[in-house]
């Protein structure tokens, strides 16, 4: 089993290849539209919410901090873990952490993304030599360029040839009916972006290793 893992602290997405590729997404509660949660739904995308991100009311105190945002880490990789197909020696890929995150963030996000690291090895049975982490830009040029926008990403998405992805019934929908997944300005919403670049860090995994 191979996934491709796009993580983030909203709403991670992650693309499982057994025998088929099958595409997960965790949005939090509230963030994406109902409309937009029936059509991923009714092209069998798994979807699992996760609770809202809790609002820090600690007030500066730090050791309370970290505990608020460290059970909500907790919850999101129970969350995460329970609705993985679980498999023997899975190999993994995370994309990396972005340029654009920095500060407290980007340690939130490390945090988080440690603990499913953990969490993949100890359940699913991971081992250390088949985790592999690609930088965006490594990930964005298997799509095309290294300077691919979100939109060039779905545009490569629709425009694959990989049988196996146009068997899917996401890419069918995202391809022949682009408005389920579109403001009424023709912007694409949260979060067929992490959904597709999630396909991509699974196709990157597979450029570089397989």
């Amino acid at each position: 089993m191979l996934l491709g893992i796009d993580y983030s602290i909203n709403s991670p997405a992650i693309c499982v290849l057994q025998d088929e590729i099958t595409f997960f997404s965790f949005p939090r509660v509230g963030s994406i539209k109902e409309s937009t949660m029936k059509s991923l739904i009714d092209c069998q995308v798994i979807v699992k919410e996760v609770p809202a991100e809790p609002k820090n009311t600690t007030k500066g105190k730090v050791a309370e901090f970290e505990r608020h945002y460290f059970r909500d880490c907790l919850t999101q990789t129970e969350i995460i873990s329970n609705e993985l197909p679980k498999d023997e020696n899975p190999v993994v890929a995370f994309e990396g952490f972005s340029f654009a995150s920095n500060g407290n963030r980007l340690a939130q996000l490390s945090g988080y993304q440690y603990i499913l690291r953990w969490r993949l090895h100890d359940e699913h049975g991971m081992q250390f030599d088949d985790l592999h982490i690609y930088s965006p830009m490594t990930v964005k040029s298997t799509a095309g360029k290294g300077n691919f926008k979100k939109e060039q990403m779905i545009d490569a998405f629709i425009a694959s040839d990989d049988e196996r992805l146009r068997n899917t019934s996401f890419w069918k929908a995202i391809s022949q009916s682009p408005e389920l997944f579109q403001t009424k300005t023709g912007k694409w919403v949260k979060p067929i972006d992490d959904i597709v670049d999630s396909y991509w860090v699974l196709r990157t995994l597979e450029k570089n290793n397989l």
